[in-house]
């Protein structure tokens, strides 16, 4: 039976900004889903302290036959937010996603681009404890960038939890203060950002679904990097 998860044993704490990498397909994205609640385990359980927010397929749950400025209302009440406070943060979402006179365009004639920043805006402004990210920072042009690296450093300020999936491994080594490296839906480490993407870079020659993988990893490090019990 195929698992896409297996013996994931975590403990993340308020401050922590973490890093996941790993090869597509090795269960990243599948571990935010569910620590955001969208899956459920198999086996085993999640805890969950705090209001939770999550980046994990920009602009997907927009609804294109309405405007950006209308799905701001929609998607801040589904993240939980009272009209009011909707309508008190809608400037500054608009302003921080760049949209100008697209606001009021149906979001159908959006680009990826422009859906993507918007979300992240929108994300953002609410202020989460939980902040879960999807490949997100490379959204959009170098200045946008680093407008939102800016973002999170304010969120992590104000004692937010941050997970952050990404391919971008020299945003990892700068943003994270811990990475987990998930290979084949199992952790291959857990340690600081430049221990494990050392490793992981080191490793990077070895395919995908390679029963030799784990291992390598536990033999360079010269052992498993434990990790604490399941907690998010």
């Amino acid at each position: 039976m195929f698992h896409a998860l297996s013996n994931i044993s975590l403990c993340i704490r308020e401050g922590e900004v973490v890093g996941v990498i790993g090869r597509n397909g090795c269960g990243k994205t599948t571990l935010l889903r569910t620590i955001a609640g969208i899956y459920q385990p198999d086996t085993g359980r999640v805890k969950v302290d705090g209001r939770v927010s999550a980046l994990l397929s920009l602009g997907t749950a927009f609804n294109t036959l309405l405007s950006g400025r209308e799905n701001i209302i929609l998607g801040g009440l589904t993240l939980g937010l009272r009209l009011r406070e909707i309508e008190r943060k809608s400037q500054e979402i608009i302003a921080f996603a760049e949209l100008g006179d697209f606001i009021d365009v149906p979001m159908r004639y959006y680009s990826s681009g422009m859906m993507s920043r918007l979300s992240f805006a929108l994300v953002i402004a609410i202020e989460p404890d939980i902040l879960l990210i999807d490949e997100t920072l490379s959204v959009g042009d170098i200045s946008f960038q680093n407008r939102s690296r800016s973002a999170m450093h304010t969120l992590l300020e104000q004692a937010s939890l941050q997970m952050i999936v990404s391919h971008d491994l020299n945003t990892i080594r700068k943003v994270c203060t811990r990475v987990i490296w998930i290979e084949s839906g199992c952790i291959a480490m857990d340690g600081t950002p430049t221990e494990v993407v050392d490793q992981y870079e080191e490793c990077g020659g070895v395919m995908a679904g390679s029963p030799s993988v784990v291992e390598r990893v536990h033999a360079l490090s010269g052992g498993p990097l434990s990790s604490a019990p399941a907690r998010s």
